[in-house]
């Protein structure tokens, strides 16, 4: 997963997902605030966070991700901190 991304319109890391290489059957990817506010969640691959919560842009800093889901038949939960960068 990647540690930063940077959702400014500009096609490149604008959204932050599961890399399309990483071969996951996902239970949930779910992204929170540092309040702990879920802001994100889906349990599709290929869907992605754009930055925002409820049509608005969130600020710039730190979030965290949790991926629930298995990979080559073994469960795997990741919690990591991401940043969200302009």
């Amino acid at each position: 997963m990647p540690n930063a991304f940077s959702p400014n319109g500009d096609g490149l890391n604008d959204i932050f997902r599961i890399p399309p290489d990483v071969a996951v059957i996902l239970q949930e990817f779910a992204v929170y605030d540092r309040s702990g506010t879920k802001i994100f969640s889906t349990n599709n691959p290929e869907i992605g966070w754009d930055g925002t919560y409820k049509g608005s842009p969130k600020p710039l800093g730190t979030y965290i991700y949790i991926l629930r889901g298995i990979v080559e038949n073994k469960p795997v939960q990741l919690k990591e901190t991401f940043y969200l960068v302009r």
